[in-house]
């Protein structure tokens, strides 16, 4: 393993500096950018990745939020002319601005503990992404990537606006310091369905009720949540050819856009539903 000297980042910020270029090398490979790529990396760190990203990106934009580590990475970076280094917290950004409006991949080692909300933020923004090849948690790698039988809230909503792969795990002495878990790179190939769409709002609005019950058959989930009676639920997911015993995780993504075209027809929830679904998220 090529390892680098670090200085520590923040612990509050979830944040571990990969050191391993043959890691960096790789996720750079498994991205497939195409020729003339914009590309923004979230958490740069100190440049591991940022630095090969630089050798295959037309453009580059580069965010980090730590001070002394922006600095350090607009040093590691300064014989690029086509990276731009930018110091900000990547939630407050304003990537459409900071993209200049052109099409975009992100390739990032995203920190632990805005991975999963930013990712999120990412796919079901206006300008989302054509790619995202990013490295997580082991865990949440594999419920972005989960199949019915394995599903959460989190695989429905990414799934309605890419579709992700788990293309391979890094282990924990790739890291300084040293995560506790072991992490996985996934690359999630988005697709044009709109933020506001309504049948996918009201899908992932049904799913949201569902696994606040996980335990619990969608038909008693759903009707706690929705303040329907089990009768009601029922009918409805007969309607869609969903068994209503089913628990939430084992309904695969076509499942919850049938059952939510079910009850948009049926008008079991309306468009205000599917709109405040739209508001928590």
């Amino acid at each position: 393993m090529q390892s680098v000297r670090y200085r520590r980042p923040a612990r509050a910020r979830g944040q571990n500096l990969l050191i391993d270029r043959s890691v960096a090398r790789r996720i750079v490979k498994a991205s497939k950018l195409p020729l003339n790529a914009a590309v923004l990396e979230i958490g740069a760190g100190t440049g591991m990745l940022t630095v090969e990203l630089a050798r295959v990106a037309r453009r580059l934009v580069a965010i980090e939020i730590e001070y002394a580590l922006a600095q350090r990475l607009k040093r590691a970076v300064s014989r690029y002319s086509n990276v731009r280094v930018v110091r900000a917290d990547a939630r407050r950004v304003h990537v459409e601005e900071l993209m200049e409006g052109e099409a975009y991949h992100v390739v990032s080692n995203l920190p632990y503990s805005v991975g999963t909300p930013l990712t999120i933020d990412l796919l079901q923004s206006d300008f989302r992404p054509a790619s995202l090849t990013i490295m997580l948690q082991l865990e949440v790698a594999e419920r972005l990537c989960a199949e019915p039988g394995s599903m959460s809230l989190l695989s429905v909503i990414a799934q309605s606006y890419a579709e992700p792969r788990l293309l391979f795990t890094v282990e924990p002495e790739s890291f300084r310091p040293r995560p506790k878990v072991r992490s996985a790179v996934v690359r999630l190939v988005t697709n044009n369905v709109p933020r506001k769409d309504v049948l996918t709002k009201t899908a992932i609005f049904l799913a949201r009720h569902a696994f606040a019950g996980r335990r619990k058959k969608v038909q008693n989930s759903l009707a706690g949540g929705l303040q329907r009676s089990s009768r009601e639920v029922a009918e409805l997911c007969e309607l869609a050819g969903i068994d209503p015993g089913a628990r939430a995780q084992e309904l695969s993504l076509d499942q919850w856009r049938t059952l939510g075209t079910t009850a948009l027809d049926k008008g079991f929830v309306g468009q205000p539903a599917a709109s405040a679904a739209a508001a928590e998220n």
